[in-house]
C-alpha cells in the first residue's frame, strides 16, 4: 500500500501535519489540501507531496472532485474543533463540519474512493460519569445522547454524529468503503495557537494551560476542573491511523476510537501535572496561580460538557496497536516544544 496516493484534507493542521510526516516516511504519495502550509513548509520540496492551498468552503467543486478521483484513499480531517467556536458561531460550525464535509463524502461515493472520516469523541455526548463508573465508550454499543437544544454547544457533536450517519448510509446504499475515527484528546507539538493575554482567545485546554504557564496569567479550571478526559500522544494516535489505513478489510465500514484509556485524568489534576512538568522544563520554573471559573463565563452562554470520556480501543489493540506514552511523557514531549520555542524567542528579543 505504500505506493498508494492518499489525499489529506486538512493535512497541514495539527493532526494532519503529523500524519503527513508519518505517511511520507512510510512511502506514500500525498496530496495535502489545507488553507496554509505553515506546519509542513519544510516538506513541500519533497517529490512525493503535492500541496494544494484550498478552502473547501470556496467554489472549487471541480478541483476537489479531481483530487478525490485521482486518490486511492481520502482522509478528511477538516473541522472546527474548539468549544468556544461551537458557542460563538454555531451556524458556521455546522456549515463546515457537516455541509462541506458531506460534499467530500459524496465525492468519494461518486468516484468509488475509500474514505477515512474524522469525527469526534464528543458524539458520545453526556453519557460519561465521574469517578466510580469506569464504563468505557464503545463504538458499536454506547448510546449517543446530547444535551438540550438551548445548550447549543452540542451543535458540533450533533453535526459530527449526523455526518457519521450519512457516511454509514452511503455504505449501505451506495457501497462506499469507509472508516470513521473518533479521536480522544490528542496532544503534541504544534497543537494550537498560544495566547499572550488571557482575553486574547480561547484555545483548547492544553494550549490554554500552556499559554498561562509561558505568559504568566492564571490557569483557569472550568467548573472546578472536575471533568475527566483521556489524553493521547499524537505519535500514538498517528500510529493508530496507519493501522487503519493499512487494514482496509479489518476496518472497512467500522467506527474506531483512538485514545489512551490509561491516560485518563481530571482537568484539575491535569493542570497541576502541567505545572509540575513546567517547573522541570523551564529555566525559571515559576508557575502561575490556578483559578476556577464557571463554564458559561469562560466559553459563553449555551456551554455544557460531558463529565467523563474513556475510550474502548479493542478494535486497535486486537490488531496489535498499543500506546507507547503515559500521560507525563506525553506532556513532557509536547511541553518541551513550546518551552524551547518560547525561550528562543525571548533570548532573541534580548539581543
Amino acid at each position: 500500500m505504500a505506493m498508494d496516493r492518499v489525499a489529506l484534507f486538512g493535512g497541514a493542521g495539527f493532526i494532519g501535519s503529523h500524519l503527513t510526516r508519518r505517511l511520507l516516511d512510510e512511502g506514500y504519495f500525498l496530496t495535502v489540501i489545507d488553507v496554509d502550509a505553515e506546519k509542513i513548509a519544510d516538506l513541500l520540496p519533497h517529490d512525493r507531496i503535492d500541496f494544494r492551498e484550498l478552502d473547501i468552503r470556496d467554489d472549487n467543486d471541480d478541483t476537489v472532485e479531481r483530487i478525490v478521483e485521482t486518490s486511492d484513499v481520502v482522509f478528511d480531517l477538516i473541522a472546527y474543533a474548539n468549544p468556544k467556536q461551537y458557542v460563538d458561531m454555531p451556524l458556521e460550525v455546522v456549515h463546515l463540519n457537516y455541509d462541506q464535509n458531506l460534499r467530500l463524502v459524496e465525492n468519494c461515493v461518486e468516484t468509488d474512493t475509500r474514505l477515512i472520516q474524522f469525527s469526534t469523541s464528543e458524539v458520545y455526548g453526556k453519557m460519561g460519569h465521574r469517578q466510580g463508573d469506569d464504563k468505557v465508550f464503545s463504538e458499536d454499543d454506547s448510546d449517543l445522547i446530547m444535551g438540550p437544544v438551548e445548550n447549543h454547544r452540542w451543535i458540533y457533536a450533533t453535526a459530527k454524529q449526523l455526518l457519521e450517519r450519512m457516511v454509514h448510509a452511503h455504505g449501505i446504499e451506495n457501497g462506499l468503503d469507509w472508516t470513521v475515527i473518533r479521536p480522544f484528546n490528542f496532544i503534541g507539538r504544534e497543537m494550537d495557537y498560544l495566547i499572550e493575554e488571557p482575553d486574547a482567545g480561547t484555545p483548547r485546554v492544553f494550549a490554554s494551560f500552556m499559554s498561562a504557564l509561558l505568559y504568566d496569567h492564571p490557569m483557569y479550571l472550568v467548573d472546578g476542573g472536575e471533568n475527566r478526559r483521556s489524553f493521547t500522544h499524537i505519535s500514538d494516535a498517528v500510529s493508530a491511523m496507519v493501522y487503519i489505513l493499512e487494514g482496509p478489510e479489518r476496518y472497512n465500514r467500522e467506527v474506531v476510537n483512538i485514545g489512551t484509556p490509561g491516560n485518563e485524568t481530571s482537568m484539575h489534576d491535569f493542570a497541576y501535572l502541567m505545572r509540575d512538568v513546567y517547573e522541570d522544563l523551564s529555566s525559571d520554573g515559576e508557575v502561575p496561580p490556578i483559578e476556577t471559573v464557571p463554564g458559561e463565563e469562560f466559553y459563553g452562554e449555551g456551554y455544557e460538557d460531558c463529565e467523563r470520556r474513556i475510550p474502548e480501543v479493542t478494535k486497535l489493540t486486537d490488531a496489535g496497536w498499543e500506546p507507547q506514552y503515559d500521560l507525563r511523557e506525553t506532556l513532557e514531549e509536547a511541553m518541551s516544544y513550546y518551552v524551547d520555542m518560547y525561550e528562543r524567542e525571548r533570548a532573541a528579543s534580548l539581543d
